[in-house]
């Protein structure tokens, strides 16, 4: 037979021989290496914890079995469905636990989430970027953390029986398994394993004592019963306020340009300052400092424009879509139609329900794809010269990457004339963070991370550029940019546009070089049409005088709320508040549609911030380049809504003499109270919550501190572990271990 033909017929079994050759020569291979070892192998140091305590590759095998042994018990279903007493609500000391030793962590996107959510949601005082460090896979090993958290909590004297794990066990046991009974679960796994009954039960011992110090050590803090009363109070109480604002800014165009005198000594105090930072030195916030801020250039198309180059989807399409998702259509609804109170059964919706919503999804879809399909295109045109270089793009600077990036009007009229719609192009000016965030077009753009779990805001990912470095991307977002790197598409939430942007400028927070400074501030421009104006410059000695016109018409507004007080005792305050507008409006303000300078504004349910609520909202945004902006915000709302609660007597809930004039200097504005009204909660009502507010606290505060406990950089440093430096390239090999939903378990 030709040699050929014979290998043709017999391949798949020439193929299968092959393979379990090369297995069994791995196997020997592993095996003769763990031979020419030798028994002391085991006995090596790995590492010293504590006082040069020893861990050998020994303990190391010990752990990777208990963690097995675990793993077998279905105790990572176990912990991550720990819920607290009373709460319904995850405890995190498990769901964390479970994910240090049982996850795996960098392809659980959906988890970080539903963790930062559950954060979030439960007012938790822990920051995104804890819980980011958490899921640092390069600080140690599975088996390491586990040894180092079980040899912890025997130090310190907690120890679980083994006859106590095994009842637990025999509990919850029945319902991770589907019924099974802890004799059928635990001896199929000494069979299979090999090992004894107390093993198994020693290892689950081990970790309800690492639960048990746990929970000593993050709810160690006290709480004091003025402490509860303060913040039940904060909590529990609310403000209703009717008031008018009278800004100096209306007044201060009428004021005098200030002398070069005053705007240079404004600038001096203030310069090392920046904008909304208030302070007992500062009530007012002035600031001239210049935050961190990036310059960016946009390839951007308008997804209306793209509708007219795509074809509507088909009837056919639509009908295809249907059957193959036909499962997505189905509704639960009464057996009997005639009850609505009779046993629900699933119907599934008929095509002719379903066709207008399907029809329009489709076409969103192609009009999406296109759009995408576009900026892609005019992304491969604008990296053409990246391929031509050898070396790493990684090691390049950011001006020889700027010199190797495509033009972006190029690629976009070149995309224009392909697709015969309008690609717009340009650059913005110096932006700093807030400046996007309150852009209506830059605003709502978005990039999805590595999951749809992730999904990235514009300012997080622009800032984070070495450069500026000011917000850091998780293990989920995408990869941090570089200068004049592409970046996107990114999508927009209102559905109006998608955009290719990349950061062409960076600029480190400083003091401006003198009061002569200025620099453009526009932003992303959608209108072909639109002239260019000056309202996009941002000038230091225009800012400052500003400020100075403001502080000269502060006794102005003044004089003006209190003739406006005499307006309202006349005609009342709807009458007032028109004449007012008439009479004050700013010139460049008097069009139909422009709002009024003055309006009675009506705030319901306002609450006064405790300081667990700043530390709370302080954390929460931390890692957001908008931090400080935000902060700024909340503690200006704060301070106004402690003025306001401080104009009513304590033993009273309203204002009696109104109307009342109320200077506050962080807006530099006058307020006009119409009306106060407080819903204090008396001695009763706050004894039948207390016990509540006393738990909920309780709770927040060991809560907020696990993500401490937990964290693999602080196991390893309370525990003093200092790692021996490897000359054996044939370590042990940690197992990686995988992971499934569960049941809700009750402990």
């Amino acid at each position: 037979m030709n040699l050929v033909k014979w290998f043709r017929k017999y391949n798949t079994k020439i193929m299968a021989i092959v393979v379990i050759l090369i297995m069994i020569a791995f196997v020997l291979g592993t095996l003769i290496q763990q031979l020419s070892r030798g028994p002391q192998y085991a006995s090596n140091t790995f590492a010293y914890f504590e006082d040069n305590k020893r861990i050998t590759h020994d303990d190391l095998i010990a752990a990777q079995q208990e963690l097995g042994i675990l793993q077998e018990l279905k105790v990572d279903f176990l912990l991550r469905n720990i819920t607290l007493p009373m709460l319904r609500t995850p405890d995190l000391k498990g769901l964390m636990l479970g994910e240090l030793l049982f996850s795996e962590r960098r392809i659980s996107p959906e988890v970080v989430r539903s963790i930062k959510q559950l954060i979030a949601s439960n007012e938790y005082r822990i920051s995104n970027r804890q819980i980011d460090d958490f899921y640092d896979e390069s600080v140690a090993g599975k088996d390491v953390l586990w040894l180092l958290l079980s040899r912890e909590a025997q130090q310190v004297g907690i120890k679980v029986p083994n006859n106590e794990a095994g009842s637990l066990l025999a509990k919850v046991l029945p319902q991770l398994s589907k019924g099974a009974t802890y004799s059928q679960i635990i001896g199929s796994i000494v069979n299979r394993q090999g090992i004894s009954e107390e093993k198994v039960l020693a290892a689950f011992a081990k970790l309800l004592a690492v639960l048990n110090y746990a929970d000593a050590i993050c709810s160690s803090e006290d709480i004091t019963g003025s402490q509860v009363m303060l913040n039940t109070s904060l909590d529990q109480q609310t403000m209703n306020v009717q008031f008018i604002k009278f800004d100096s800014s209306v007044f201060a165009k009428q004021q005098s340009q200030p002398s070069d005198e005053k705007i240079t000594e404004q600038f001096n105090k203030y310069k090392n300052s920046f904008a909304g930072s208030i302070s007992p030195d500062n009530p007012c916030g002035f600031g001239y400092k210049l935050p961190d801020m990036v310059g960016l250039e946009y390839m951007a198309v308008k997804l209306d424009d793209v509708t007219k180059i795509v074809p509507p989807p088909t009837q056919e399409e639509a009908e295809d879509f249907y059957q193959k998702y036909k499962d997505q259509f189905v509704e639960q609804v009464p057996s009997d139609p005639n009850d609505p109170n009779s046993p629900m059964t699933e119907r599934t919706k008929s095509y002719v329900e379903m066709a207008g919503g399907i029809l329009k999804q489709l076409e969103q879809t192609k009009i999406n794809s296109k759009a995408e399909k576009i900026l892609q295109e005019a992304r491969i045109l604008t990296e053409a010269g990246l391929e031509k270089v050898d070396t790493e793009l990684a090691k390049l600077s950011s001006e020889q990457f700027s010199k190797l990036a495509g033009d972006y009007k190029t690629a976009a009229e070149q995309m224009s004339e392909k697709y015969k719609i309008k690609v717009y192009t340009g650059k913005t000016g110096l932006l700093n963070a807030a400046d996007i965030r309150t852009d209506k077009d830059l605003s709502t753009l978005f990039a999805s991370g590595h999951s749809r779990a992730s999904v990235v805001s514009l300012p997080q990912i622009v800032f984070a550029i070495d450069e500026i470095g000011i917000s850091k991307l998780g293990p989920f977002d995408i990869a941090k940019p570089r200068m004049y790197e592409n970046i996107g598409p990114f999508n927009d939430m209102a559905g109006s546009i998608m955009a290719l942007i990349r950061v062409v400028k960076a600029q480190k927070a400083c003091e401006p070089n003198n009061l002569d400074m200025s620099f453009s501030k526009k932003t992303i421009s959608l209108d072909s049409n639109e002239p260019e104006t000056e309202n996009g410059v941002y000038s230091v000695k225009e800012k400052v005088a500003e400020d100075l016109k403001k502080i000269a018409a502060m006794e102005t507004t003044k004089a003006k709320a209190e003739e406006f007080i005499k307006q309202v005792a006349k005609d009342g305050w709807e009458d007032a508040v028109k004449k007012f507008n008439e009479r004050y409006r700013p010139a460049d303000q008097k069009k139909q549609d422009e709002p009024n300078a003055f309006k009675l504004q009506d705030l319901k349910d306002l609450k006064r911030f405790s300081n667990a609520r700043m530390e709370m909202f302080t954390l929460q945004t931390a890692d957001s380049p908008t931090a400080q902006f935000s902060i700024d915000v909340t503690k200006k709302t704060r301070q106004l809504i402690e003025q306001l609660y401080s104009l009513v007597p304590q033993d009273g809930n309203t204002l009696v003499s109104v109307p009342v004039v109320v200077k506050f200097e962080p807006e530099m504005s006058y307020y006009i109270i119409k009306n106060i009204s407080i819903n204090r909660i008396d001695q009763s009502e706050y004894e039948k919550i207390k016990a509540v507010e006393v738990y909920r606290e309780d709770i927040i505060q060991s809560q907020s501190m696990v993500v401490v406990h937990f964290n693999p950089e602080n196991i390893l440093s309370r525990m003093n572990y200092k790692p021996v430096v490897q000359k054996d390239a044939n370590a042990p090999v940690r197992p990686v271990r995988s992971r499934a939903p569960a049941d809700e378990v009750d402990f």
